[in-house]
């Protein structure tokens, strides 16, 4: 679990830092740059975990390995779509041409309004969230009060057979429910 959290914070922090990274290879190349000396001042500047795996894929390029597999590369360690559509991007530039910092600057700018769009939905659906927790929990609140203040009214619920069938079938609607609203407010970009 640890390492699987670890690994969806790196990634989010990755697509969070890669529209002002493109900006930065964007306004290198537009500077006279090539792309190699681009993308090696943009790793200087930049933070990790994109100036580590832009900073490998260079090195995999001064050993030897062709561009085009070290993009590859890069993008089985990066699996985001972002990435992936970035990847497409310089791949068809490489062959077919074209004005690639005018590209990567469209695509900086189109993934920060994705990034605004997905913020403003967190925002507004996190109320809802909070919601299914706390319609989720106040049952179980209010059974541990109740059994704290009056524990011979509730011990038939704990004691009896119809007690146990009451609580199950609470606690399964209880959990429909709060599997509802994490489905209603789960909005996909």
């Amino acid at each position: 679990l640890f390492r699987s959290r670890m690994q969806k914070s790196r990634l989010e922090l990755f697509e969070k830092q890669l529209p002002d990274a493109l900006l930065m290879v964007s306004g290198g190349m537009r500077a006279g740059a090539s792309l190699s000396v681009a993308l090696e001042s943009m790793v200087k500047e930049q933070k990790p975990p994109l100036a580590q795996e832009f900073d490998l894929m260079l090195r995999e390029q001064r050993l030897g390995v062709d561009f085009d597999n070290a993009l590859s590369n890069m993008e089985k360690r990066m699996p985001l779509p972002d990435f992936v559509l970035l990847v497409a991007a310089m791949k068809i530039t490489r062959e077919v041409g074209g004005n690639f910092a005018e590209i990567l600057e469209s695509l900086s700018n189109t993934l920060r309004r994705k990034h605004e769009m997905e913020g403003k939905i967190k925002a507004l659906t996190a109320q809802g969230k909070m919601q299914g927790i706390v319609m989720a929990m106040l049952p179980v609140f209010l059974l541990a009060i109740l059994t704290f203040m009056e524990p011979a009214a509730m011990a038939p619920l704990y004691n009896t057979l119809y007690g146990w069938g009451v609580l199950l079938v609470v606690s399964i609607m209880i959990t429909i429910g709060y599997l509802g609203i994490q489905k209603i407010v789960n909005i996909d970009v």
